[in-house]
Formats: C-alpha cells, structure tokens, sequence
C-alpha cells in the first residue's frame, strides 16, 4: 500500500514536460563573422598599416631633393665685383643619382614588403574570424550546458522528493536524500559557473565585433553537426597555397632577396651631378666680361668596403638566409597544425557518431527502465540517482564534443587559409 504513491511520484516525473523557454534573439555565426572582419580594431589597424606602407613604395624608388646653391666665387676683400676678372655670382643646381639598378631593387623591396603588410590584413582577418567562432561556439556550448543542467537539476528534485516520501513512509533511508541534495548543490554551483562564462564569452565577442554599448545578447542558432570527409594531404598542398601568413612569409622573403642584391650592388658608386652659372660684373674701363658656366660629376668612392659595405652585404645575406628559415618553420607549422586538426576532427566526428548512436540512447533508455525499476522497488534510490547522474554527464559530454567539432573545424579552416567547402574536403 505504502508504494502507491511513490508509484505516483514516478510516473508524474517519466512524463513531466520539459523545459519551455522563452524566445530569444538568436546569433548567426556568418553573420557575427562578417561583422567582425568590417569592424575588429585589429583588421582596421592592419588595413592602415598595409596603406601607410604602400606610401613607402614612389618614396623608396625617388631621387633626392636637387639642391639649389647661391654664392660668391672669389670676391676679393676690399668687396669689389669688377677688379678681379674671375669674380662672379653663382648659382648652382646638384643632383645625387644612385648607380644604375639601386633605384629599382630599392622599389622592388618595398613592394614586397607592401605587398606582405597587404596579405597581413588576411592574415589578421583569418585569425579574428576564428577567434569569433570558437567564442561563439563556446557560448552556444554554455547555454547548452544550462539548459541540460537545469532539466537535470529538475529531475533531481523530483527524486528528492520521492527519496523523501520513501524516507517518511519508511521505506528508504536518510543518506540517499542527502546525496541528492549535494548533487543539486553541485549542479547550482556548475550553473553559476557557466553563468559567469556565458557573461565573458559575451563580453569576448563584443570586443571582437567592436560593439560597445550594446554588446552581444541573444542565443547562437543550434548547432547541427554535419559530418564532413577531410583529406589531410590536400588541405596540406592547400593551406601551403593559401595561408595567408605563409603568403606574407615568401613575400618577404623575396624583399630580402632583394635587399641582398640591392648590398651588393652598393659596392658601386653613386654620382653627383652638379651645374652651375657664374654672372661677371665688366671691369674696369667697360671691358666686357663673359659670364660662365660650370659643370661636374661627382663620383663615390667605397675606399671604407670593409667596415660598411662589406659588413652591409653580409648582413642582408644573413636577413635573406634568417627569413627563408622563417618560412620554413612556419610552413611545418602549418603542415603539423593541418594534420592535427584533421585527425582530430576525424576522431570527434566518430565520438559525436557514438554519443548519437550509442552512448545517449543506451543511457536514455537505462535511466529510464531504472526509474521503472525503482517504482516497483527493485532499484534502490542510489541506482536511480546514480542513473541520471550518468545521463547528465553524457549529455554534457555530447554537447561539449560538438563544441569541440566546431571549433577544430574553425582551427582547420585557419591553418588551411579558406573555407572547407565540400568539393575541397570530399575524398
């Protein structure tokens, strides 16, 4: 008699209703994406920096400055222009031109060196992006983990409560109450927590997407796991192509390749082009004084090769070696970041399959037959709790695989430099 309404109790908890939630504003992660890649500060400050060094570019290539030159050209001292026959006022143009072949390599290396600051926007613009999924992944993770800790701390409550009712007619014993009040404790304790990370991951994204005084609310649309066949080696070949910081990277390694060859022709001298005009006053007695013209070419001597030249070429030699080396690491960084993340989105595809096919509804089902069981007394209250403790930790587990899926697959989209569309990944 005395099981009738535990019976009650349980079959009221098996066919309780889940959670109805309130509509929310619902993120899209494109949609945060391309508003990060219009606004991130960083992105902006790259796009800056690329401009200001493409200024660089005329500049580098440019003569100097002629220099314009006003004198006396022996004038004696008592002041008289018209005693001395070689006294005159000059005016004199100078112009410095490099040897044949600087002005060009000198350009060329800011070129490159321009064209590597553009392909840093992509770069800056690849890591942003990723940063914007993994918060937004994560949030979604947070407010499923929410969502799944509060039906369970539900269920929990209710289980108390039946403990409770078996306590008081008897039947059960005070322990297995108190172990479900410090699991709902503890389940309070993981809402705070994820409450507090939903807040940050909140405040994360407004600082990628710029927004200051609105930030970001509203829940990330569900995400709907899409299987997807990745090829190691393709992305491989792939991401050498079109990672943006393997890009910059070969960029400047021709930019130093050019600044060695621009040491090694500084072994050759410069000019220095100079014309002048000279104006005679006439001298004494109306003699008629010619006024004259001067013209001159300098040329640089590089008699000091051994303490600036010579250190100058081995030093852009040593540049040109270090960045080639630079190139090479980050490319076997990338190889190696390619591979990891494609072997681990191929393990979490085969996890999150497992969960889906096997591991939820195995537990589904045991917590279930475990509450029946229990109706008719033949589990014991700690088997119940034991049962959705179980299930909790496999649906958190699920959620936090998915997660972890999404969020290799934004790593793996970085490293390769663009989108995973199928007929890239297909094998």
């Amino acid at each position: 008699m005395t099981s009738a309404p535990i019976t009650l109790l349980v079959a009221i908890l098996i066919c309780a209703a889940p959670f109805a939630t309130a509509a929310e504003p619902t993120l899209n992660v494109d949609r945060l994406v391309e508003e990060a890649l219009q606004n991130n500060p960083e992105i902006l400050a790259a796009r800056e920096k690329a401009a200001a060094v493409r200024e660089k570019v005329p500049q580098a290539g440019a003569l100097d400055d002629p220099m314009l030159g006003l004198g006396i050209v022996n004038l004696p001292t008592n002041f008289s222009f018209s005693d001395e026959d070689m006294t005159m006022k000059e005016v004199s143009v100078s112009q410095k031109v490099p040897f044949p072949g600087k002005r060009g390599l000198m350009r060329g290396m800011t070129e490159k060196e321009a064209d590597a600051a553009a392909i840093d926007i992509a770069e800056v613009a690849n890591r942003v992006a990723r940063e914007v999924k993994s918060a937004y992944y994560e949030l979604s993770h947070a407010y499923s983990a929410e969502e799944v800790t509060r039906r369970n701390k539900q269920i929990l409550e209710n289980l108390v409560r039946i403990g409770e009712t078996r306590y008081a007619l008897g039947e059960g014993i005070q322990q297995e109450v108190l172990a479900a009040h410090l699991e709902i404790s503890r389940m309070v304790d993981e809402l705070l927590m994820l409450e507090q990370n939903r807040a940050a991951l909140e405040a994360k994204l407004a600082w990628l997407l710029n927004r200051e005084a609105d930030g970001v609310s509203g829940r990330p649309e569900p995400v709907v796991f899409h299987k997807t066949a990745i090829d190691i080696k393709r992305l491989q070949q792939a991401a050498i192509e079109a990672n943006p910081m393997l890009k910059g990277l070969r960029k400047m390694v021709e930019a130093r390749e050019k600044g060695k060859e621009l040491a090694e022709r500084d072994v050759y001298p410069d000019f220095d082009f100079r014309f002048a005009y000279g104006q005679r006053d006439d001298g004494p007695g109306n003699v008629d004084r010619k006024d004259l013209m001067t013209g001159m070419v300098g040329i640089s001597i590089p008699i000091y090769y051994p303490l600036k030249q010579g250190p100058k070429v081995a030093e852009s030699r040593a540049d040109a070696r270090s960045a080639e080396a630079r190139y090479r690491a980050a490319r076997n960084e990338v190889l190696y970041m390619v591979a990891s993340m494609g072997a681990m989105v191929q393990r979490l595809e085969r996890q999150i399959e497992l969960y889906q096919t096997g591991i939820l509804p195995q537990a589904r089902l045991q917590a279930q037959s475990t509450m029946s069981s229990y109706a008719v007394s033949k589990v014991d209250f700690n088997g119940l709790l034991e049962s959705h403790i179980r299930l909790h930790r496999f649906e958190l587990d699920y959620h936090q695989a998915l997660t972890d899926y999404e969020k290799s697959l934004a790593a793996l989209e970085a490293s390769v430099g663009q989108p995973l569309r199928p007929q890239e990944v297909a094998k």
